[in-house]
């Protein structure tokens, strides 16, 4: 069992899912996985961090972004890795701020398309959205057991992470000053 696990509050969603999804950083052999929008509102103000994953976090308690920077070539790959089946909304907010948690594994599918970053060994009694593509697993105590990402693609430069940033600005009518970290 890990050391460290981030603990959740889970209440009602005050908003409609928002995309998300992870961009594999070829030149930095990093995966950066957007969650949702930059926003006035949801901008960069902490973080929780193991050895290769980093969590940033708005002043709400938002996930915003999530950062591993594990080559993929050190992904574990294991065919058990899908979408889990039954995911619900919800408004999750983070209750750890500036601190470590634990190493957690990190498993992918045989195309490396899906990632599972596992905190707890703990059985998870619930799926929610924190975004399209990216689905907190979570114990019947509120605490994080895994994150699964999907949709994970190859980006060089950033360029992929810079139009989905760029479509997301159009789709939801935010303004540059608005995209600003």
């Amino acid at each position: 069992m890990t050391a460290r696990v981030p603990k959740l509050q889970i209440s009602t969603p005050i908003e409609p899912t928002r995309p998300g999804r992870g961009f594999y950083q070829l030149e930095e052999e990093a995966l950066y996985v957007q969650v949702g929008p930059f926003a006035r509102d949801r901008r960069f103000f902490s973080y929780l961090e193991s050895e290769h994953v980093r969590f940033d976090i708005d002043r709400k308690g938002r996930l915003i972004f999530i950062e591993i920077d594990l080559p993929r070539r050190r992904w574990h790959v294991d065919t058990a890795v899908a979408k889990p089946r039954v995911v619900q909304p919800a408004d999750i907010r983070w209750l750890d701020f500036r601190k470590r948690v634990g190493n957690p594994k990190v498993l992918t599918n045989k195309s490396r398309t899906e990632l599972m970053l596992i905190f707890s060994d703990s059985p998870f009694t619930h799926n929610f959205h924190l975004a399209d593509s990216v689905i907190a697993m979570v114990t019947g105590e509120n605490q994080l057991a895994a994150i699964w990402v999907g949709d994970i693609t190859d980006d060089l430069a950033g360029l992929g992470l810079a139009a989905f940033r760029r479509d997301m600005r159009h789709t939801y009518g935010l303004s540059l000053l608005e995209l600003r970290v």
